[in-house]
């Protein structure tokens, strides 16, 4: 962790200033008046980190995306509990009031945050200032180039005016500046940062880049010259035939016109020239431009590899995500959170507790002050899972309540039913799946009387009486006709639109693929293809299922197919009950045979 120091002039605190912790200044502890020593002048490796972070767009890249991730990181006050692994969260009180308002909010907090990763990222260090101007406070993240200590107090480089880095203005008395730093791990009292060791394999990058923009800029400065022998005499135009070279002048000028028009057929278009045959030979251009190296594009890249693997973030993030699956991009950025982004936040959370929050708790009589700690919140850029179907399971199975289900779901107590479209929906299960029931419910979910007679059961005596005078009197031999053949076209067509009918089924029925380690994956049928399960659409879809990409975690996952008929791997369910499922192994002499 960093070491951080917070200034104030040198004036005694007034009982009454104490007893006003809206002041910044009982926001630091008083200590000696600004001393030269202690303010910090840039190194020359910080100059040249500076430079980098100017003129080299990789180097830029990265430090600003660290930027972007630690301003979507929160601030909050959180004490300290034993046993508890991290900072428990406060909900109310004086700390809880000190980080709402700090940086005037969350936009000011988020400015701050992003300040404080590129300062860190680039020098190394930097400082927090906090003023008050016109009764309101401010605060700011400035370089170690913006601040300087003179006769007494504080000055930065003033803002407002346009003449920058010229012009500086003294900070009040009760102002804040805090200076924040990754301290160097031999001496603690320097300034680190990943630029400082990244600086060979910058400077490797940049001179690529500046071999390659010379490399285009030979061929823009000159094209060469073309060589005519005097022999040879061309016509020119009539505005041309004062010039010394008539055909040069002319040519000139056609040139000129096809630099300023590049994107017009004429400027790519040859000029025809007519010439005697035995001179055609003896025309030569001349070409005095640079031949492009066909590997420094490969020696860029290989720059870019390593200043990846050098500053403060995945190598993915600068190479790109081209080669890393969606499993692979997700383990990566909750990889880059825990390990890049968090030690970041706790170097800034730890300045503002030491610089802010416990200085201003302790002058605004806070008896546990040291208990209380600036803390941080990731959870704007921690990626949510989608785990709504396992919601729904863990719903139908009574281990979890609506509000629950809701949540992960997307939907919020708003939309909660109300007891009467509880009521509603009730009933229209109860017509669903209870017979008996159903006049009944129909009858209050209408509003209207619903009758249903029932049928009297009929006596044996009465039921024989009744098929009696139902059967039909038998017709004489002659008069019988044989009984129709069905069309054998007609079968077969009502068995194809069956089978068809059968497939579709089972292509939109789910299925599942289970993943062991060192066993081939298997594939899962629900039961409605125990009977045909060779002629299921997943059978034929699964015999490639060896050459898709393997996810990291062993286990259930879900199976479908798409638009197309191709088979795809779903979202690990490790929920879904299978117990019903069966898997094809294996299919001999035409037939797949399975086991539960």
């Amino acid at each position: 962790m960093a070491w951080w120091h917070a200034f104030t002039r040198r004036t005694p605190l007034a009982a009454t200033e104490a007893r006003q912790p809206q002041q910044l200044t009982a926001s630091a502890a008083p200590v000696k008046e600004p001393r030269t020593e202690l303010i910090r002048n840039t190194d020359a490796w910080q100059e040249e980190a500076w430079g980098y972070y100017d003129g080299l767009g990789e180097f830029r890249y990265g430090v600003e995306w660290v930027a972007a991730m630690l301003s979507r990181v929160r601030l909050y006050a959180a004490k300290l509990e034993p046993g508890a692994d991290e900072p428990v969260r406060a909900k109310a009180g004086t700390a809880v009031d000190l980080m709402t308002t700090l940086g005037g909010g969350v936009g000011g907090q988020a400015q701050l945050m992003s300040g404080f990763g590129t300062q860190l990222a680039v020098p190394g260090e930097g400082y927090l200032i906090g003023e008050t101007v016109n009764g309101i406070e401010k605060w700011a993240v400035r370089s170690i180039d913006e601040v300087r200590a003179a006769r007494g107090h504080f000055e930065v480089i003033d803002e407002t005016v346009a003449r920058n880095g010229t012009t500086w203005r003294p900070l009040g008395s009760d102002s804040l500046v805090t200076r924040v730093w990754r301290p160097h791990k031999r001496f603690h009292y320097m300034a680190d940062s990943p630029a400082r060791a990244a600086r060979g394999k910058m400077r490797e990058l940049e001179l690529i880049n500046r071999y390659i923009m010379a490399q285009f800029l030979s061929r823009l400065a000159s094209a060469g010259v073309v060589l005519f022998p005097d022999e040879v005499t061309f016509p020119a135009k009539e505005e041309f035939a004062d010039a010394p070279d008539p055909f040069m002048a002319e040519w000139i000028e056609i040139a000129a016109t096809a630099i300023q028009n590049p994107g017009t057929a004429s400027a790519v278009v040859p000029l025809p020239i007519k010439v005697p045959a035995e001179y055609v030979d003896k025309i030569k251009h001349l070409d005095f431009t640079l031949q492009l190296d066909e590997k420094i594009l490969d020696k860029r890249d290989s720059a870019i590899k390593g200043l990846a693997t050098m500053l403060n973030m995945p190598a993915e993030i600068l190479l790109g995500l081209g080669d890393v699956n969606h499993w692979g991009a997700w383990q990566l950025e909750e990889g880059a959170l825990k390990t890049h982004i968090a030690p970041e936040a706790e170097i800034i959370c730890q300045a503002v507790t030491q610089g802010y929050l416990q200085p201003r708790l302790r002058a605004s009589g806070v008896e546990d002050w040291a208990n209380w700690v600036a803390w941080y919140d990731m959870s704007e850029l921690t990626l949510r899972p989608d785990r709504s179907g396992d919601a729904i399971q863990l719903y139908d199975r009574l281990e979890i309540n609506g509000a629950a289900l809701r949540r992960e779901t997307g939907f919020d107590e708003a939309d909660k039913p109300t007891d009467d479209q509880l009521r509603e929906q009730g009933l229209k299960v109860i017509i669903k799946t209870l017979p008996s029931g159903g006049p009944s419910a129909l009858s209050l979910l209408t509003g209207q009387r619903v009758e249903i007679r029932p049928v009297a059961p009929q006596t044996p005596a009465e039921q024989g009486a009744a098929e009696e005078e139902s059967e039909p009197v038998p017709e004489p031999e002659e008069q019988r006709t044989p009984p129709e053949q069905p069309d054998p076209d007609a079968v077969r067509q009502a068995a194809a639109a069956a089978r068809q009918e059968r497939m579709a089924q089972q292509a939109q029925t789910l299925h599942a693929v289970r993943f062991d380690t060192g066993r081939p994956p298997e594939l899962l049928h629900p039961a409605t293809c125990s009977q045909h399960a060779y002629s299921c659409p997943f059978t034929h879809a699964a015999l490639k299922l060896h050459n898709l990409p393997r996810p990291g975690t062993s286990g259930v996952y879900e199976a479908r197919l798409d638009s197309f008929g191709r088979f795809t791997i779903g979202k690990h369910s490790p929920l879904l009950d299978v117990s019903g499922f069966f898997s094809t192994t294996r299919s001999t002499n035409g037939h797949a045979h399975s086991r539960r």
